[in-house]
């Protein structure tokens, strides 16, 4: 692995996410001066897969995990999330000739990277021991690095290299319980951006599974 030059992130591409996620996160800033607000520090595990828009292309998928902390904004049937949370997952990724990466193949990486969703939903269940919610939103991860292992040989790159996209937006779709202090969510993210550089259409399969604790 000889390459490890990427250039990097231009002051004013990260601006302008910066800028769209605090749009995207006003509503939420508004409703927390409601009375009624919760935080949560959660953990648990992930699988995602990459499904290609071609035919012959198949990809696994793999098992990664995530940690985080968010908070949860309730107006009687109604709620929103937001938060940050580090996120490991694994991907199956066909190599096309003009990665950085030395290889020409479908290899599996580790990909560490932040999300930072922001949901709505409904509250069907709502007692002082238990809560049932339902929501959507988006879902947006900026990837910071990767871990590759091939044919014996580990290693470490950046996502530029492997022709993968800094920023992606994805759609989520998820239910989560309360039991008394305890949160368990489980969550379905598809990306809407495509997930990988190129022509060929790529969208990346998510799931989530997380135990958290609320304050």
């Amino acid at each position: 692995m000889g390459k490890n030059t990427c250039s990097p992130l231009k002051p004013d591409w990260i601006m302008k996410k910066i800028l769209f996620i605090l749009i995207m996160m006003s509503p939420l800033l508004a409703w927390a001066q409601q009375p009624k607000m919760n935080i949560k520090i959660f953990g648990g595990i992930n699988s995602a897969n990459y499904v290609y828009k071609v035919e012959d292309v198949d990809s696994d998928m793999l098992i990664g995990w995530q940690v985080g902390g968010s908070f949860r904004v309730n107006r009687r049937k109604a709620f929103l999330e937001t938060g940050v949370t580090f996120v490991d997952y694994g991907i199956s990724v066909s190599l096309t000739e003009d990665s950085d990466l030395e290889f020409d193949d479908t290899i599996d990486f580790q990909i560490r990277a932040l999300e930072i969703p922001m949901l709505i939903g409904y509250v069907p269940v709502k007692s002082p021991l238990f809560k049932w919610f339902l929501y959507g939103g988006l879902a947006n991860r900026i990837s910071l690095k990767g871990r590759y292992s091939f044919l014996g040989e580990k290693g470490t790159f950046k996502p530029k290299e492997a022709d993968l996209h800094i920023y992606n937006l994805g759609a989520r779709f998820g239910t989560q319980v309360d039991v008394a202090m305890f949160n368990f969510d489980f969550n379905y993210t598809i990306s809407v951006t495509n997930s990988v550089k190129g022509e060929v259409r790529t969208n990346t399969h998510a799931l989530q599974l997380s135990v958290g604790f609320l304050f």
